[in-house]
């Protein structure tokens, strides 16, 4: 994992800096892919109701947050999917069989109680 060994190390390089923008300054990986390259795709989202009523309290991140919008997602937690992809010559390709993307298969492995 990155973060063991200095994400500033490794996820950047002297072309790339990191941002101090919320949001893009958590991004651990911004420097040039290069062929042989294996990194995780982990788009997701986490709702930490506690940590959004505190900003709402603060009016922070107004820019990026509809706090009204927000009340009804409160109680969901979050969703990450996530996969493993080599970077290739012409490329990539997603290592692994297949998962659950789409709303209609993600809810449906959901209902199953895995």
């Amino acid at each position: 994992d990155m973060e063991g060994l200095g994400e500033d190390l490794v996820g950047y390089d002297a072309s790339v800096r990191r941002s101090d923008q919320f949001g893009l300054k958590w991004l651990r990986l911004a420097r040039p892919l290069e062929p042989g390259f294996v990194l995780t795709v982990e788009p997701g989202i986490y709702f930490i109701p506690t940590l959004i009523d505190q900003w709402k309290a603060e009016g922070r991140h107004k820019d990026f947050i509809n706090y009204e919008k927000f009340e009804a997602y409160k109680g969901l937690g979050g969703v990450r999917i996530e996969d493993d992809v080599l970077v290739t010559r012409d490329g990539h390709r997603v290592l692994g069989k297949p998962i659950p993307k789409s709303v209609s298969e993600v809810e449906a492995i959901t209902a199953t109680g895995l």
